[in-house]
């Protein structure tokens, strides 16, 4: 077998299971000889056998002589559609990657922009030198990358190795499923230059992907070994909050990039490895992996997958914000090669524990059963068929034979069209991101108004003036107060500044239920580490069980309630009685130096005043000092023209020091406390920053039924693309279902009565649960299987223009007269006095599947 260039430890101990060789997962390197490269499928078998899977990535260098492509001159015409710029915002090792799409270029013209004086590699000692300025200057002109480039630059005959055609296990998505993604089972072509980078990911379903670079610089490679993944998983949660609370897999956008120096601060095990041109790069199953490109080169890359892939295709992640992720379903793949486990695995109830250390098989009797059965099925129906069929007949009976195949055993038969072509995006675009919190927009000027209360004031609720600073201290209304807070969810003072208060405060000293209880605190542990002058990563916090709760404190003075971890307080150290740092200092009339309300959860800051911990955490400048006990606190970093901010809430400035939205060109201002109140929404963010605040102006609202009714004279949009005044004559709902195909494939707006009532009867029981597989009859009347994902109701209106013509048009399409009309529909608007109106033959009176109201009688 071919030598590895990587030395395992000279003594290993514990000395490992059998099959579990390479403990120290290291990246292994492989030099094949040209009897083993001529078979990739035994050959990725056997470097499994060697522990290379232990590492989540390899690297393999051909057998000498051996060239994919006699010569690169002809690529320079070759058009790269869609270049993306990588902008990076970050610092101290954590980063994030916004791609942003370009206009196309061929690669000559490329070239030479990667060789270029703005975007050439810098002069450099080594590859350590190299490295420290890539880290350093990541976030300094952004690099452009000619990345997800379909197709492959490999001659024709190239049979070793050829990244088109692997020929493994995940060939099953065409040849079964009639799908073909690109970039998955089919190459890509990545032309990068210096800087261009990979974050932190695993492949698409957790598969194997090879990488081979056909020519220029190297590309460096950081690898985490499979088994060490969760730990990555949770160190870019602590990081990345903001991202984490919106997609449990936000990992899979691509857009996390960590430094070295910073796994290895965490404990986080890792290797570092260089491609040179003409060497390829392996990747493992669940093999987290990133890195950045030296200098101007060109590499193919696609996706495989083994035996041992199935069960990690099965547990694998799916992004739950994006449509456009890649998902295949695995029910080719656990239907024919576990078919023992398939029904168990349909319920829901297979449960499946994954090894990393287990090392693949090159084949297993379910396998060749199925490749024996396509074989011998075509060969059949093919010996079947007569001369004088015609090329087109014969091309049917293959496409009979694959999809017999597939259905052949589900007890129903289905046509399939020729392969459908998806496109996978390996580096998926984004925007780019908010404003730094740090920088602070001008106000318009304002007059002088009046104190004024956030809230209604009730009779119950009066003793909330004495919160305001302006008031002469009340304690006993703090007490009430702090109980009143400690009384709703999340029952924690500072956790309250990311969960708006959903009912009305009513100051009460009724006792705490919810105290001496264990939550999940919503403050993430970063906020208490950024700050000003403070670019250090967050401490782990011992204050948080391994289930990730913490305990619930009352102070048993002023009764505020906070987490232990949130407020810097050992558990352990609690006794039957516990009080807070400020009722601990008899500081009954202290106020917070950072807003204009008392009560709440205070810590005492460098220069001896108070701060409330909220305002601590979401105004940029302070820091805590000391993050694990979460005091003192640093204020004097914040800047006058943050304090001469004009909070909108309570109408005061030179108090205290103002937030502001986090919206773009947005100067709205407020206290911390008084927005926490006013109910504006407040969410992690990600590092470097640790609040994104949006304010009521752009805050998302619900989408509404619109206002118009049946008579209302409106402007519509008509089918021919213009514009024309129209009157509202009849109104309609239609419920769309939203389903995932066995295909991988995605619908959300499918008709109920698509749904076959063998499998659910949508229009007597409503729809399916979530999750529930269904049968659905699609229009060309095909019948494919599905699970059910989630319904919705759109409204659509029956206008008639003024020529007599009717069409059904959705509410985005109509605009009232009295509104400022956007320009894309003021340059289409056809004026109401020109006598041609859009023709009556070109509208479309109304969907036969949906039931319209024209003035109150039904119409079909």
């Amino acid at each position: 077998k071919g030598p590895m260039a990587t030395e395992l430890p000279p003594i290993p101990l514990p000395q490992p299971p059998m099959g579990a060789k390479n403990p120290s997962c290291k990246v292994m390197t492989f030099r094949p000889t040209i009897e083993e490269f001529r078979n990739f499928a035994k050959y990725i078998v056997y470097m499994e056998s060697q522990g290379a899977h232990r590492a989540g990535l390899a690297k393999v260098i051909p057998p000498e002589g051996w060239k994919p492509r006699k010569s690169y001159d002809t690529i320079e015409d070759m058009v790269i559609p869609a270049p993306i710029m990588q902008v990076v915002t970050g610092q101290s090792g954590l980063f994030t990657q916004y791609n942003i799409q370009k206009k196309s270029m061929t690669v000559g013209e490329y070239r030479k922009l990667a060789n270029s004086k703005k975007y050439c590699t810098p002069r450099h000692k080594d590859f350590d030198d190299l490295e420290r300025k890539y880290w350093k200057n990541l976030t300094f002109v952004s690099p452009i990358y000619g990345a997800d480039v379909s197709g492959s630059i490999y001659d024709e005959g190239i049979q070793e190795w050829n990244i088109g055609h692997l020929n493994t296990l995940l060939d099953m998505v065409e040849q079964e499923c009639g799908i073909v993604i690109e970039g998955v089972n089919t190459p890509y072509l990545y032309f990068g230059m210096w800087k261009t980078t990979f974050a932190w990911h695993t492949e698409d379903m957790d598969l194997y992907s090879i990488n081979y670079l056909h020519f220029g610089q190297p590309k460096s490679w950081y690898s985490v070994p499979p088994e060490h993944g969760k730990r990555l998983e949770r160190l870019a949660q602590g990081f990345f909050p903001g991202s984490s609370q919106g997609c449990d897999a936000f990992l899979r956008h691509k857009m996390t990039l960590i430094s070295p120096s910073i796994l290895k601060k965490y404990g986080i095990p890792f290797d570092r490895v260089t491609q040179n041109e003409g060497e390829f790069m392996v990747t493992f199953p669940y093999g987290y992996h990133a890195g950045f490109n030296h200098g101007f080169n060109c590499a193919e890359s696609t996706n495989f997958a083994t035996l041992r892939w199935v069960d990690y295709g099965k547990m694998a992640t799916q992004c739950s914000c994006r449509k456009d992720m890649v998902k295949i379903s695995m029910d080719v793949f656990v239907r024919c090669l576990q078919p023992d486990r398939y029904e168990l695995w349909k319920q829901g109830k297979d449960s499946t524990v994954l090894d990393h250390l287990k090392p693949t098989k090159l084949s297993s009797p379910e396998l060749e059963s199925w490749r024996q059965r396509r074989i011998t099925y075509r060969e059949n129906l093919l010996r079947s068929s007569n001369d004088y069929w015609s090329n087109s007949l014969r091309k049917f009976v293959l496409l009979l034979v694959n999809n017999w195949l597939l259905f052949g055993q589900t007890g129903f038969s289905k046509m399939k069209m020729p392969p459908e072509v998806k496109k996978s995006r390996r580096h998926p675009l984004s925007k780019p991101p908010m404003r730094s919190p740090l920088s602070i927009l001008k106000q318009d000027p304002a007059p002088d108004k009046e104190l004024a209360p956030i809230i209604p004031l009730e009779s119950d609720m009066k003793q909330q003036e004495h919160l305001w600073q302006n008031q002469s201290p009340n304690f006993l209304a703090e007490k009430a107060f702090n109980a009143a807070v400690a009384a709703l969810e999340p029952h924690c003072a500072i956790c309250s500044l990311f969960h708006p208060y959903a009912q009305v405060i009513r100051t009460s000293l009724d006792k705490v239920t919810a105290q001496n209880h264990r939550t999940r605190p919503l403050i993430p542990e970063m906020c208490f580490s950024v700050g000003a002058c403070n670019s250090e990563p967050p401490p782990t916090n011992s204050h948080i069980g391994e289930d990730g709760t913490s305990l619930l404190l009352c102070c048993s003075s002023c009764q505020m309630q906070v987490h232990a971890s949130c407020y810097g307080v050992k558990p352990d150290s609690v006794g039957t009685s516990w009080t807070c740092s400020r009722c601990a200092k008899g500081a009954w009339t202290v106020e917070c130096c950072l807003c204009n309300l008392r009560g709440g959860a205070l810590k005492m800051t460098l220069d001896n005043r108070w701060v409330h911990v909220i305002c601590g955490i979401a105004v940029p400048e302070a820091r805590f000092v000391n993050a694990i006990d979460r005091q003192p606190v640093d204020v004097s970093a914040v800047p006058d023209s943050r304090k001469n901010l004009k909070c909108v809430l309570c109408h005061r400035q030179n108090r205290g020091a103002c937030i502001q939205c986090s919206q773009e060109k947005c100067a709205t201002s407020f206290h911390v406390t008084c927005a926490q109140l006013a109910g504006v929404a407040m969410t992690p963010a990600d590092w470097p920053y640790v609040v994104s605040v949006t304010c009521h102006k752009h805050k998302k609202v619900p989408s509404r039924v619109s206002s118009m009714t049946l008579g209302q004279k409106v402007i519509g949009r008509n089918v021919d693309g213009w514009y024309y005044h129209c009157t509202i004559i009849g109104m309609a709902t239609q419920t769309f279902y939203e389903v995932n195909f066995d295909d991988g494939s995605y619908c959300d707006n499918l008709h109920p009565e698509n749904i076959l009532v063998s499998s659910h009867d949508c229009l007597r029981s409503g729809p399916p649960d979530v999750g529930e597989l269904i049968v659905v009859a699609m229009p060309n009347g095909q019948v494919v299987n599905a699970s059910y994902i989630r319904s919705h109701t759109h409204i659509y209106y029956q206008v008639e223009f003024q020529n007599q013509s009717q069409q059904m048009v959705k509410p985005s399409e109509l605009h009232h007269l009295d509104q400022e009309l956007p320009k894309r529909v003021r340059a289409r608007l056809v004026s109401p006095r020109r006598p041609s109106g859009p023709r009556k033959s070109a509208a479309r009176l109304f969907d036969s599947n949906i039931g319209v109201f024209v003035l109150g009688r039904r119409m079909h």
